[in-house]
């Protein structure tokens, strides 16, 4: 883990960290492109946020799980 210390006493992962900001630039151009198809047509826009809110979903739980080896279980079992 790349942990640091930002000089507040706070400590927090880089990798993490970047992760999220990764995620945030992907969901703001996910809603830029909802929004222009909800202007052509609303219909293909509800397909589009459905399946493809479901494909990231899995697809950033499989990477969170598989990729970057979270321990997910659960304790005492």
């Amino acid at each position: 883990m790349d942990e640091r210390q930002d000089g507040t006493g706070v400590q927090f992962d880089r990798e993490w960290f970047r992760f999220g900001i990764v995620l945030a630039i992907l969901y703001a151009a996910f809603t830029v492109v909802l929004v222009s198809l909800l202007q052509f047509d609303q219909s293909i826009a509800i397909a589009v946020a459905a399946g493809a809110s479901v494909v990231f979903g899995v697809a950033v739980m499989l990477y969170v799980i598989y990729v970057k080896g979270v321990d997910v279980s659960v304790p005492g079992r």
